[in-house]
């Protein structure tokens, strides 16, 4: 570590050497020139805007606007002649109608340059005062035929004017400073900071924190530790977090189980104690005649088969839940199927009058088990009419849509609670006034529904109407894998 440390201390001298003696040398021998370059654009701009305002306006007007300048910016406005007489000038001494004398070194810029000028070219630099160590910035160009402007402004020697000088040795100043800080940076990174990065990871990881990675773009040996790194991170990150999910599924599963198991207890007890009680009342000789004897029986033998209904349910239920259970996915016309178990229930006698109605299209082609799915709509329709109002409607109308078939099942009646609605697919939800379950159900209907459409890759769901309650189910029609 001293000899990381070492090298990176020589290597920061060593820039930061060459560094300030460029900037001595950059000082010494481009400050003049920077400075000049530097307000150039400004006077030039000043030039532009007196040569547009000068245009259509009197000697009198032209005056107070250069007076107006000068105070704003303490530059020195002069206007003179082709004989180099001052016609104008910023001055608060000027008085208009004086014609004072330019300075002698003005006077023989401009016959040097007298030529260039009457061309229209812009001059601009220093130029050294008469017996003086002392510059003026200088702007001198043609304002019209025979007049010509200067703009100037008194400069000390470079090495005293302190602002200038200030502002450049900030700025290199400020060079210095960023590019030692990238250097730094960079060489922090690339010796000292990845294998401290890789040392802070390996200690998170071995505290089973594997939220940091390692970033580095460095292909030594030491990136490639630090890549490797990242792999054992991931691999361990990923076995770690299936072990969770594992558990948290066989947690959830227990938990269902335990909930399912205490479910079927309770809905067996109910019919196995009527059983019994019946079953006593026979032995001990209680029935009063013969007609009640029989009663006793045909009570015995209903619970017997919503026990035997039960079981069976209960065994589908564990069947198509355990994986294992292989759906007779094929091509088949829905529309037929429908039409068939409507037909059945027609057919059967029922304990109050409603209206039974089919909407389907002529072909509604699906890809499914036929048998299960009959099975589906005989469970909706059941459901249905054990719940359709006296002398109401129940409904059976189906489409399609792009890809899908969807059915619904509407019955007239009473509406469903809105927070029983989430639970209805549920096995044994209980809830007051449930759909999922009667005297007459086995409290499974709905979630042997739920399961069976799950296979087939579809949805289920309920709803409320204002006169009533739709369950629905939707299907993907028949395609080339069926």
């Amino acid at each position: 570590m001293k000899s990381i440390t070492m090298k990176w201390m020589l290597a920061m001298v060593v820039l930061l050497t060459l560094l300030i003696g460029s900037m001595i040398l950059v000082n010494s021998i481009f400050l003049e020139d920077y400075y000049i370059f530097k307000t150039k654009a400004t006077f030039v701009k000043e030039y532009e805007e007196l040569l547009e305002e000068y245009r259509g306006i009197s000697d009198r007007k032209f005056l107070d606007i250069l007076r107006r300048r000068n105070s704003d910016n303490g530059y020195k406005y002069l206007v003179v002649n082709e004989k180099y007489d001052i016609v104008l000038s910023s001055a608060p001494e000027f008085k208009e109608g004086n014609r004072l004398h330019l300075s002698k070194f003005q006077k023989e810029f401009m016959k040097k340059n007298e030529k260039e000028l009457t061309d229209g070219k812009v001059f601009y630099q220093a130029l050294k005062r008469d017996d003086s160590k002392q510059y003026d910035i200088t702007l001198v160009a043609q304002l019209r035929k025979d007049h010509f402007l200067l703009i100037a402004q008194p400069l000390q020697q470079v090495s005293e004017n302190v602002a200038i000088a200030n502002d450049f040795i900030l700025m290199i100043g400020i060079g210095i400073l960023i590019i030692g800080v990238i250097i730094a940076n960079y060489m922090s990174r690339r010796i000292v900071r990845p294998i401290l990065e890789i040392t802070e990871i390996t200690s998170k990881i071995a505290n089973l924190d594997f939220s940091e990675r390692y970033h580095g773009t460095l292909k030594d040996e030491v990136g490639i530790l630090g890549k490797s790194i990242n792999r054992i991170s991931e691999k361990l990150h990923s076995t770690i977090s299936d072990l969770k999910h594992t558990n948290t599924d066989l947690q959830k599963e227990l938990q269902l189980q335990k909930r399912f198991l205490a479910s079927v207890s309770h809905e067996f007890k109910t019919p196995v104690g009527l059983i019994r009680g019946y079953t006593e009342s026979l032995h001990l000789g209680m029935a009063k005649d013969k007609e009640e004897a029989q009663e006793f029986t045909s009570i015995i033998l209903q619970e017997t088969d919503h026990l035997n209904r039960l079981i069976s349910d209960i065994i589908f239920l564990m069947h198509i839940d355990s994986g294992i259970f292989q759906m007779n996915m094929k091509g088949f016309d829905l529309a037929i199927s429908i039409q068939g178990v409507v037909n059945k229930f027609s057919q059967m006698p029922s304990e109050k009058s409603f209206e039974l109605s089919v909407e389907t299209p002529s072909k509604l082609q699906v890809c499914g088990d036929e048998g299960r799915l009959i099975q589906v709509l005989e469970n909706l329709i059941s459901n249905g009419i054990r719940h359709v109002s006296p002398g109401g409607i129940l409904q059976l109308t189906a489409n399609q849509k792009n890809n899908l078939v969807k059915v619904e099942i509407y019955n007239s009646g009473k509406q469903i609670p809105k927070e029983h609605l989430p639970h209805l697919f549920n096995a044994f939800y209980s809830a007051q006034d449930s759909r999922s379950r009667n005297n007459s159900g086995t409290g499974l209907g709905l979630s042997i529904v739920n399961s069976i459409i799950q296979k087939h890759r579809g949805e289920c769901g309920v709803f409320n109407r204002a006169d009533g309650v739709v369950f629905w189910f939707t299907l993907p029609t028949s395609n080339d894998k069926c």
